[in-house]
């Protein structure tokens, strides 16, 4: 068995101690998430207008036949992601 050398034990030690430097580094990272969470989440109306282009859609969607399974998932977003772009810049 390999026996440690005190400098080893001295690095060690030293790295332990850097706890607090640690939980303020991830605090300061939470902090900038929620930020950047917070700046780009939209409006109120806009909320709306995505709820209602939603709805909407997926009702379209689903009478032109498209569901949402695993071997046809890629078809329905598509699909989904046309008719919103469609519907949003309608509406607007």
């Amino acid at each position: 068995m390999k026996s440690t050398k005190k400098s080893e034990v001295k690095i060690a030690y030293k790295m332990g101690q850097s706890w607090g430097s640690q939980i303020l580094a991830v605090a300061i990272g939470i902090l900038l998430t929620m930020l950047v969470v917070w700046i780009t989440m939209p409006s109120s109306d806009e909320r709306l207008l995505n709820k209602r282009c939603f709805r909407e859609c997926k009702v379209k969607i689903e009478r032109e036949g498209h569901t949402m399974s695993f071997l046809s998932s890629r078809d329905y977003i598509d699909a989904l992601k046309e008719c919103h772009k469609l519907c949003s810049s309608v509406i607007r």
